[in-house]
């Protein structure tokens, strides 16, 4: 398998405008709350740092390179899982998020991709219990309806499942 064939995408509708997806996507306080804790930390222009800091507020959670910032619709960047040292060793990925405005509706697709062959990190981005599955329905309940889901996760204890 080369790392072409390895890409994940989710697509989601959610009940908010364009305006508050983003804010979702980049406002630490928010991410906060829909990723158990894990609060981003950019300046929202290309070719700067995009980290996520786990609950403890200090130790990085994913680190990696804004590749593309368009407000409200657009948002690219490449980075590495850094929770798991498997994940941490390996090459970086890229993540982009879209999202297209229907009225009150906006239309959300996250796409993953850019892995390393056999990547354990695709293999978590595709897991239910804990990647883009879980936080794409998470961020779409707390815009909802004000309450993220929250479950247990292997990146909540520290570690892989």
């Amino acid at each position: 398998m080369t790392n072409s064939d390895l890409v994940s995408r989710r697509g989601e509708y959610i009940r908010a405008s364009a305006s508050e997806v983003w804010r979702a996507l980049t406002d630490p306080d928010l991410t906060a709350k829909y990723l158990r804790g894990a609060r981003v930390q950019s300046t929202w222009r290309k070719d700067d740092p995009i980290t996520y800091l786990a609950a403890d507020g200090h130790t990085p959670f994913l680190q990696g390179k804004l590749l593309e910032v368009i407000p409200n619709r657009r948002l690219v960047f490449e980075c590495r899982l850094l929770f798991d040292p498997v994940f941490a060793a390996e090459k970086p990925h890229r993540e982009t998020f879209e999202t297209e405005e229907y009225g009150d509706v906006c239309y959300l697709t996250a796409t993953f991709d850019q892995y390393q062959p056999d990547s354990a990190a695709y293999a978590f981005a595709c897991d239910a219990r804990g990647g883009m599955d879980l936080t794409g329905s998470s961020l779409k309940s707390l815009l909802e309806t004000g309450q993220p889901i929250t479950l247990e996760t292997a990146a909540t204890r520290g570690g892989r499942a």
